[in-house]
């Protein structure tokens, strides 16, 4: 990937285990992770039957911010374009939103683990399931080696203010247990953009304490998987077929130089599960992502099996942001 499509951002971990996160780090990641966080962690259910194309405009629209949006800076900070300090106030905090959320996404992989991180919200229009009466209820959750991972995520256009650590305790820490088991962590996740530098910067925060009335999710692994794949399905099928390699479904949506993709062999099995013969995807899908995963340099290929490849250098590097 060219130097000039990565970023960096400054992380603080608070709270976290001993010895698992340095508490000051730093995060590093490219437009391909970008895009690909900012489809994983959308809402928008994927099962085509019931919901038609939704998944796929979701990704459409939340993928775009990027080139419209978002900029990087010659040291490889990313900040917003002058165009985005110009949206009305609930453009940004919807821009804000789905940064928060790509960047929770991203430091979940890359620090914890997580491979297949998932919108609560999309799990529950899924399969029909009530989570919680409460409102205060973590945005996402995915399993990492060490067991389940809850992510509350926010995005801020400028600072943190000081009592948003409080609401993110309350959030992250609104499920009990998964499949009968208490999570491994459940944190707090925040992209902002401090006003003393205006580029992003993450903070995660993990402490121990319940949040008010917890609930427990009674999940079947078969199910979450689907609901984690079909999407990508959905938005193979809308995209223009794209055959640059074998190991690959593949497809281009050429207005916003994106090329997604998703193993041949995944992408067999979740088609059978879709068509009914759901018993045992997980397993079938934990077996076939041991092979080692290899692919060109246009494109990036994560450990859940799939493939995205974005062409925004020329965008992320206009000159059109200042501090």
């Amino acid at each position: 990937m060219p130097h000039r499509n990565r970023f960096t951002a400054s992380c603080r971990a608070i709270a976290f285990p001993a010895g698992l996160i340095s508490p000051n780090a730093v995060l590093e990641f490219t437009t391909d992770d970008l895009a690909h966080a900012l489809f994983t962690t959308g809402r928008a259910p994927g099962d085509e039957a019931r919901h038609g194309w939704a998944s796929v405009w979701e990704f459409v629209h939340r993928t775009s911010l990027i080139p419209a949006y978002v900029r990087r800076t010659d040291g490889g900070a990313l900040v917003k374009s002058d165009l985005a300090r110009e949206l009305d106030r609930s453009e940004k905090v919807t821009l804000s939103y789905s940064l928060g959320q790509a960047m929770t996404g991203i430091f979940c992989e890359r620090k914890l683990g997580v491979t297949h991180l998932l919108h609560m919200d999309r799990y529950a229009s899924r399969w029909g399931v009530a989570f919680s009466a409460t409102r205060k209820r973590a945005d996402l959750f995915g399993l990492a080696s060490a067991g389940w991972v809850v992510a509350e995520a926010k995005g801020r256009s400028n600072g943190i203010e000081a009592d948003l650590p409080n609401t993110l305790v309350a959030q992250k820490r609104s499920v009990k247990s998964i499949s009968g088991k208490r999570p491994w962590l459940a944190r707090g996740c925040v992209a902002a953009f401090p006003p003393h530098r205006n580029e992003l910067s993450i903070t995660a925060v993990d402490p121990d304490e319940d949040g008010p009335e917890p609930v427990d999710i009674d999940l079947d692994l078969d199910r979450y998987m689907l609901a984690y794949y079909e999407p990508f399905l959905a938005a193979i099928a809308a995209g223009t077929p794209q055959v640059r390699d074998q190991r690959y479904f593949t497809s281009h949506f050429g207005l916003l130089n994106l090329r997604v993709g998703l193993s041949r062999d995944v992408a067999a099995r979740v088609w059978q599960a879709s068509e009914g013969q759901m018993s045992g995807l997980y397993d079938s899908i934990v077996e076939l992502l041991d092979a080692d995963i290899e692919t060109d340099e246009a494109a990036t290929a994560f450990p859940d099996g799939t493939l995205v490849g974005s062409d925004w250098t020329d965008d992320i590097s206009l000159n059109d942001w200042s501090y």
